[in-house]
């Protein structure tokens, strides 16, 4: 039995392009993600689907949305454990207010696509710094997103599990960038992306014989 789950960051939004931080809140899509969505939705057209779960915020809904052109009668399942990380007072703003300090708790200096220095042991001491350095106390801890990520597996496994033994196709997840590294983490934390993920990047992970493996970045939609 072999199961399989695509798992897909949100198309190109404007916060994004122009360096701010979403997590939980959001912005629209760019011209460029809206293309990203149409590439996607013919990614997957001929890719046999069982299932599909969406962090419920807007931007991944409308990625969703173009994914599943081709499968038009799959609904997909809306689920908040999907969420990207909660940045708190971070929320918002420019993307190096928040991890300058970050990078200096682990004595690093930030610079775009330079994470693999901090997060070679996992994810959990720079989500708690995020956490500890928020001035405003809403940041998630990294117990909040492990309980999340936790949780949102349980039901996707579940779920690409039982659709291997029906045989009825595979499953999609569609989620945000950050929380996608704690659940590649949690499932194949060797080989997870060292350099983080495009928008509209799919990694796809294998199950066979009770062994997790993920591909590569499928970055064609990007």
């Amino acid at each position: 039995m072999s199961a399989r789950i695509h798992f897909v960051r949100h198309a190109e939004t404007l916060f994004n392009v122009n360096g701010m931080l979403q997590g939980w809140c959001d912005a629209p899509l760019t011209e460029r993600g809206e293309g990203q969505v149409a590439a996607l939705g013919e990614r997957m057209r001929d890719v046999p689907l069982a299932a599909a779960f969406m962090s419920d915020l807007t931007r991944t809904r409308t990625t969703m949305a173009g994914a599943l052109a081709g499968h038009p009668h799959l609904v997909p399942t809306p689920m908040r454990d999907l969420r990207e990380w909660h940045f708190g007072g971070w929320e918002g703003q420019p993307t190096a207010s928040l991890w300058n300090p970050v990078f200096a708790e682990h004595d690093a200096t930030y610079a775009p696509g330079t994470f693999a220095t901090i997060t070679a042991n996992g994810f959990d001491s720079v989500i708690d710094a995020i956490h500890r350095n928020d001035p405003s106390g809403r940041a998630d801890s990294a117990a909040d997103v492990r309980t999340r990520v936790d949780a949102a597996l349980e039901t996707v496994v579940a779920a690409a599990e039982l659709a291997a033994l029906e045989d009825t196709g595979d499953v999609l997840v569609v989620t945000h960038g950050s929380v996608l590294g704690s659940i590649l983490h949690t499932l194949v934390p060797a080989t997870r992306p060292r350099t983080g993920f495009p928008n509209c990047g799919i990694v796809t992970v294998t199950w066979t014989e009770g062994q997790a493996i993920a591909g590569k970045i499928d970055a064609s939609c990007a």
